[in-house]
């Protein structure tokens, strides 16, 4: 087994392609994205001879509460091999301790029901102390069902509302230029403020949609009411999927339910694209209620998780990050998450 850098982008989106569950965090855009950001990342492929066998994205974290490699939705490889997984955790422990990192934070795409069968090679990992980051919990739409069928089974008050905003005059805009961010970010950092979120910065959403245009994987959508922006939703389209990235309403605007509409209009120019599901991204803890899921009580994605499961779909669910410790110091790091965990009630 050779592990080294992988310089060709279509090699490295092809693998990515086979995966069964995918990410745009595995995306070559997503790497040089976060090169742009100013931070290290490492495209690294395990090959047998020449054989490309795994993918190992890997950011070198600088952060306050610690020094770590990250592999956000990595390894990539067949998860049933276990002589490769011994052969990243090799590799992986060995770079990590050579260039001073605390530890290695893995969240392969591997559904929680399966993580008992992984039992073996999580044993000696420890479970992140941070709340979901990365969409581990996801609400997805199947887009192979006709338009009638997926309006049809949305929540009625959901079915409504899309309807609703057409009629109040809401019309929805889909952009691709890059100085309509500039009105994008006015809707999101008003959001943000009502709603207390840890924000992106104007640069750090620019040149993610940057990355992302060249190949045509970014949609901005805004919906208009009034000859106002009200509302704005950031899609990325990768492999097989849409993804519900970012988005923001106006305070002044809530009552006018142009997030319903955006979200219709986003659901058919993916099944316009061919995608096989539609990825309302990351969601509460789900309970089964009357024989339906609702979101996790006091949860603080509670209203954002009601609103994704009103289009109707289904749940899915991957394990949770995994912390391969490395050095004592790490042991910092865990008290420091736990309590921004507890601080943020999560």
């Amino acid at each position: 087994m050779e592990i080294r850098q992988v310089t060709n982008k279509r090699r490295w989106e092809d693998f990515v392609e086979m995966q069964k569950y995918t990410s745009h965090f595995q995306s070559w855009n997503w790497a040089q994205f976060e090169r742009n950001l100013g931070n290290r990342f490492e495209t690294l492929g395990m090959f047998q001879k020449d054989n490309l066998v795994g993918l190992l994205p890997v950011k070198h974290v600088e952060a306050a509460r610690g020094r770590y490699l990250q592999l956000r939705r990595g390894p990539i490889f067949d998860f049933e091999d276990r002589y490769i997984w011994k052969e990243f955790f090799t590799f992986i422990q060995e770079k990590a301790r050579r260039e001073g990192y605390w530890f290695v934070r893995i969240s392969p795409l591997i559904l929680q029901d399966l993580e008992l069968k992984y039992a073996d090679i999580f044993s000696y990992l420890k479970e992140c102390p941070m709340h979901d980051i990365d969409g581990e919990i996801t609400w997805v739409l199947d887009l192979s069902q006709s338009e009638e069928v997926i309006m049809k089974n949305m929540r009625k008050n959901t079915r409504y509302y899309v309807r609703k905003a057409k009629k109040d005059g809401v019309e929805v805009v889909k952009t691709k230029r890059l100085e309509d961010l500039a009105k994008f970010w006015s809707i999101y950092s008003d959001t943000v403020k009502r709603r207390n979120w840890c924000a992106y910065s104007k640069e750090y959403l620019k040149k993610e949609f940057s990355a992302f245009l060249k190949d045509g994987q970014v949609v901005l959508y805004l919906a208009k009411y009034k000859g106002q922006d009200i509302a704005g939703s950031f899609i990325v389209y990768y492999c097989d999927q849409a993804i519900y990235h970012h988005s923001g309403t106006l305070s002044k605007y809530l009552k006018i339910p142009a997030n319903y509409l955006i979200q219709w209009e986003a659901i058919k120019e993916a099944k316009k694209r061919g995608l096989k599901w539609y990825n309302f991204w990351g969601i509460s803890p789900l309970v089964m209620e009357g024989g339906e899921y609702k979101a996790q009580a006091k949860h603080p994605w509670a209203g954002l998780t009601f609103f994704k499961l009103g289009f109707g779909g289904e749940v899915r669910q991957f394990v949770h990050a995994k912390d391969l410790p490395i050095s004592k110091k790490y042991y910092l790091t865990r008290i420091f998450e736990k309590i921004e965990r507890w601080r943020r009630g999560y």
